[in-house]
């Protein structure tokens, strides 16, 4: 699952005339709350939308709804990327603004780099685009029946407080205890109760099969095994200790990566001698060019996928370094 890096255990897509006021009268609908448009269930986030923001719904999926969004972004903060249907991919950046308007208009959400999505025109420097994908059904507004008579309507419950738990947060099992989680991106949740400075919150989440069960414990997964069965460890936590060849930026020859995406190339697990990649974040890669040559070290990191698109090479997520904690 992308939304939540594991430490160690895992929690639990315009019409080409149209601008986004105009897609309620075609079936759209504005989102209750902020939330991620991903690629699939549980998938890798695409954009950022904001509260507000008209979608087009389709099926429903659990505790997910398929959702098509339009908007508009800057000329130069795309590039062709002729892909899985799709025509232009977003640039590398720390999230490319989502327009109502070609040059204004309310933002509507951010893109994220590397995201593809279908132009449906250009117009002076602003490229009107499309994408469909999936958003947590809890952020769509709820529309209620036509009462069928004058009559007031009953008393009904307050619906539960909702919120938005900002990518970063650390999650814990109970108030005050320790982490079990990082959210790598923000997450709609229901407040059930606050106390102490601490709230407790419930969310709808994905976990791949794999990540159930009895699971091997963290480092007992070698790349051996990964690089036999690439998807049976997918969304599981390793403790390995990897040799640090170089700090690299994914391109179009790594696509489970977004592009421009910093990453550890790497020898690993040792003793293995295979290579393995480790995603990174853009300020722990100053951290890691820092290193000695070749230097070793021991992380804690979530299995993205058991192989790239061209090698037979592990694809991680970094959650810390483990060599650097005190005893």
């Amino acid at each position: 699952m992308q939304c939540l890096r594991r430490a160690p255990l895992t929690l639990f897509a315009i019409c080409a005339a149209a601008i986004p006021a105009s897609l309620p009268a075609q079936g759209g609908r504005p989102l209750a709350l902020e939330t991620d448009l991903v690629k699939d269930p549980g998938g890798p986030v695409l954009a950022h939308l904001a509260a507000g923001t008209p979608v087009v719904i389709g099926t429903a999926n659990g505790a997910w709804t398929q959702a098509t969004m339009n908007g508009w972004v800057a000329a130069n903060a795309v590039h062709e990327d002729r892909r899985d249907g799709f025509d232009v991919a977003i640039d590398a950046g720390a999230g490319t603004p989502l327009r109502e308007l070609p040059g204004g208009g309310a933002v509507l959400g951010t893109a994220r780099a590397g995201a593809l999505f279908n132009r449906i025109e250009t117009r002076n420097g602003w490229v009107h685009v499309r994408r469909p994908g999936w958003v947590a059904g809890a952020a769509l507004i709820a529309h209620a029946p036509v009462a069928a008579t004058t009559s007031p309507p009953a008393a009904k419950a307050p619906p539960p407080a909702q919120t938005t738990v900002n990518a970063g947060a650390t999650i814990s099992a109970q108030s005050g205890g320790a982490a079990v989680a990082t959210l790598e991106a923000p997450l709609s949740a229901e407040v059930l109760e606050r106390r102490g400075g601490w709230t407790h919150v419930r969310v709808d989440a994905w976990v791949h099969d794999a990540a159930l069960g009895n699971a091997p414990a963290p480092g007992g997964i070698t790349a051996a095994e990964i690089r036999a069965s690439p998807d049976k460890y997918v969304g599981q936590t390793v403790e390995w200790t990897i040799q640090v060849i170089g700090v690299q930026k994914a391109d179009e020859l790594r696509p489970e990566l977004p592009a421009g995406q910093p990453y550890l190339l790497a020898r690993g697990p040792l003793p293995e001698s295979g290579f393995v990649y480790v995603a990174i974040t853009t300020e722990d890669a100053d951290v890691f060019r820092r290193l000695e040559p070749l230097a070793k070290i021991r992380i804690r990191a979530t299995i993205r996928a058991g192989r790239s698109r061209f090698l037979p090479t592990p694809v991680l997520n970094l959650v810390r370094r483990l060599d650097q904690e005190k005893s």
